[in-house]
């Protein structure tokens, strides 16, 4: 007994220090973003007006693919319908072997020449995104001497994201500052039930009117979404010229993340716009990317083991500790997730062993002692202050019944995300056992009901 007692109390202390640490590490951005005064930027018409006036660079947008022919074709049509911008094409990057997404895909282009071009990967798939994405950058490239287009900035998308109207234009404004400029991403509305979906709305509502727009405010590298991601023609060369060879990361499965990063580090200008558009009828709406996200708790777990496999653990062996202060802090925030993981596994064990010790009235006299109480009490106030910060994020972008779902939303994600560690070291191990890397995780998509549905577009 005594032994379980000496153990109780050490894991006590160290779940309460553990738990503190990482919540004044959210303070710090809490109150950086209080003290400056940063919040998503909001606009008017005269905003818009002044950023569809802006010379349209050629953008090219890709979008690879793997089975994705049931989605392929409405997020075509869709988009096709709603951008207020002319000067682009959809490059729609297939494999081989997917017979069904290379026909939709080859269809969307005898449809909409002008606009839709299908680039088909020499390699069976599914390979990774990095090695798709680059397959594509590259024939994209040596294929603008006979298309008569040469093409200034280049946007990554996915096949289940619906784009703002005023995207383009305002990427292609940004562009005239920095070389790689990122807007935010944010969930569709889904029902109160669906909790596993909800929690993307509530993570990405965070993040993307706050954290990112803080992690910019400090001069630090923003990491890219994987979507509503352009970068400059300047910053793909350069990617191609560096010793890498390539414009993305083949080896990761985060290759949009070590992207962001790799930006910065070759001394390109990045920019995160966050723009609240403001209505005539007072409304406001985000200018950004939205699609729905994984609804099933193992869709869950399997979409966010990638995430942290690529960016906690592989982003450790690529990226090291490199940059300036602020970028050595910030990836010691993006690869925190594992410990953040064992913290909840802790604290359940924690809670386990103060039950049992406090029907038998052995609680120790330490853990009634005014030290744990005042760090416990601090960590509970440090949850509250999480939750409300999520609560006030998620009110900016989404219908308002679900700022109260956030604290049940809050106890799913913490499940969720120790699956996803559990799993993501379990990949690390068998990737390191094995020599093979991991390949594309794909999860399925869907877009919102009707869009781009029986949709006729007038193209040029």
């Amino acid at each position: 007994m005594v032994h379980f007692t000496n153990f109780f109390i050490i894991l006590a202390f160290v779940v309460v220090v553990g738990a503190l640490v990482f919540t004044l590490d959210d303070l710090f951005i809490d109150l950086q973003a209080l003290i400056r005064k940063i919040k998503p930027r909001r606009v008017t018409a005269d905003f818009i007006s002044h950023i569809k006036q802006v010379p349209e660079k050629h953008i090219a947008i890709l979008i690879a693919n793997w089975k994705e022919a049931e989605v392929l074709a409405p997020m075509i049509r869709g988009n096709l319908r709603a951008l207020e911008y002319s000067n682009y094409t959809f490059f729609l990057g297939v494999y081989p072997n997917d017979l069904a997404t290379w026909e939709e895909a080859r269809k969307l282009e005898e449809l909409y020449p002008h606009k839709v071009s299908v680039v088909v990967n020499s390699q069976a798939g599914p390979t990774s995104k990095g090695q798709m994405l680059n397959e594509m950058s590259r024939q994209i490239l040596k294929s603008e001497m006979s298309l008569g287009k040469k093409f200034e900035l280049f946007l990554m998308q996915d096949s289940e994201d619906v784009l703002h109207p005023y995207s383009l234009s305002l990427m292609n404004e940004a562009s005239l500052r920095a070389d790689f400029v990122q807007i935010p991403v944010f969930s569709f509305d889904v029902p109160a039930k669906s909790l596993v979906a909800g929690i993307y709305i509530d993570e990405f509502a965070e993040s993307h009117t706050k954290d990112l727009l803080v992690r910019k405010a400090l001069g630090a590298a923003i990491p890219s979404a994987g979507v509503g991601t352009l970068i400059s023609r300047d910053l793909m060369m350069g990617l191609m010229e560096s010793p890498s060879g390539s414009f993305l990361k083949e080896d990761t499965l985060t290759e949009d993340y070590h992207l962001g990063m790799t930006a910065k580090q070759l001394g390109f200008k990045s920019d995160f716009v966050c723009v609240q558009y403001e209505k005539e009828n007072g409304d406001t709406e985000f200018i950004a990317t939205r699609e729905y996200f994984p609804s099933s708790f193992q869709a869950s777990v399997r979409q966010k083991s990638r995430w942290t496999l690529g960016i906690a653990f592989q982003g450790l062996e690529n990226l090291s500790w490199n940059g300036e202060w602020v970028d050595k802090y910030f990836m010691w925030r993006d690869r925190r997730g594992p410990w953040n993981s064992v913290l909840i596994v802790l604290s359940f064990l924690l809670l386990l062993c103060f039950v049992t010790l406090r029907r038998t009235e052995q609680l120790p006299s330490i853990l009634r002692g005014d030290l744990f109480q005042i760090l416990a009490g601090l960590n509970l106030l440090n949850m509250c202050i999480r939750i409300l910060q999520r609560m006030k994020a998620v009110s900016l972008t989404n219908a308002r019944h679900h700022i109260a779902l956030v604290p049940i939303r809050w106890v799913v994600a913490n499940i969720v995300n120790v699956g996803a560690t559990s799993k993501a070291y379990r990949q690390l191990k068998e990737s390191q056992r094995t020599g093979k890397r991991p390949v594309w995780i794909k999860t399925e998509h869907r877009l919102p009901e009707h869009f781009g549905q029986d949709v006729e577009v007038q193209t040029p």
